[in-house]
């Protein structure tokens, strides 16, 4: 898979296009706090079996330049709007894990192009039930990279013999933690600190076709608060995945790869069927 490197506007980018010789639907695949294109390669794999995949790293995140935390998520969304342009993309779908759940919401409000949203893990902002971890986390990532590292997995997951591979998925989120470079980690902590203050434009207005995906024992975004913004949205559907905490993607990666899937493909096939009655 090849990773391209791009500057726009005085802005890094990161991204690849994965292409789908089946489809002229395409995805615009955006990632979590600490992840990268390379960290995420089988979920933009699968993607692009059913439609063009364009996994994109926004200035701020995974290998970019940092940006200080007074540039907001709306920025971020508004850098993103423009690389899209930039990249001559005029619809896609939108999916995102995690942090980039909040750029994908600001994109919706200020690209009239969103055909559908799904996103894993997030909501819009830091939810009451993960404040004060994201204060330990941003503590911690100021303190040493073991200590983040334990923080991190701490605040993001549960233990829980139900959930498949649990231990050692936080083993190896700690051991990846603690081997990433003093830059990766100072990018998670000005993108918590623009999380912290964040607050999302314009969600009553916002009416593309949404999932919202959460695991059950999530103890960051619980299902509780995925379930609050869902119903702030006004054509979305929640789905709890059973037996799962905030590493969802990791402990069933299938099944997050058809709910992230499932509202571009109803919408194919809806257009499908308008085209036909016409």
């Amino acid at each position: 898979m090849e990773i391209i490197k791009t500057v726009l506007n005085g802005n890094h980018y990161r991204y690849s296009h994965l292409n789908c010789d089946n489809s002229d639907q395409t995805i615009i695949f955006l990632l979590g706090a600490l992840q990268d294109i390379e960290s995420v390669q089988s979920f933009s794999t699968h993607f692009a079996t059913k439609m063009n995949c364009i996994t994109i790293e926004v200035p701020g995140t995974g290998h970019t330049e940092n940006l200080e935390s007074t540039i907001s998520i709306r920025d971020q969304a508004t850098m993103l709007r423009d690389f899209i342009g930039y990249l001559g993309i005029s619809s896609a779908h939108v999916i995102g894990f995690s942090y980039a759940t909040a750029v994908a919401v600001e994109l919706c409000s200020l690209w009239p192009n969103v055909q559908s949203m799904s996103i894993c893990g997030g909501v819009p902002g830091i939810p009451s039930s993960g404040r004060l971890a994201t204060k330990k986390m941003i503590a911690a990532a100021m303190n040493s990279p073991s200590s983040f590292a334990a923080s991190f997995t701490e605040s993001l997951t549960v233990n829980n013999a139900d959930i498949p591979k649990n231990k050692a998925i936080i083993r190896a989120t700690e051991r990846n933690i603690k081997a990433m470079p003093q830059e990766r980690i100072d990018v998670f902590f000005e993108n918590s600190v623009r999380l912290l203050v964040h607050t999302p434009s314009n969600i009553e207005q916002i009416t593309v076709p949404s999932t919202i995906c959460v695991g059950e024992f999530d103890p960051y975004v619980t299902k509780e608060t995925a379930e609050k913004f869902a119903k702030t949205l006004n054509n979305s559907h929640l789905v709890v995945i059973k037996n799962a905490d905030h590493m969802v993607h990791l402990q069933h990666p299938d099944k997050v790869a058809r709910a992230m899937l499932a509202q571009a493909e109803a919408q194919i096939v809806l257009h499908n069927q308008l085209i036909n009655i016409t």
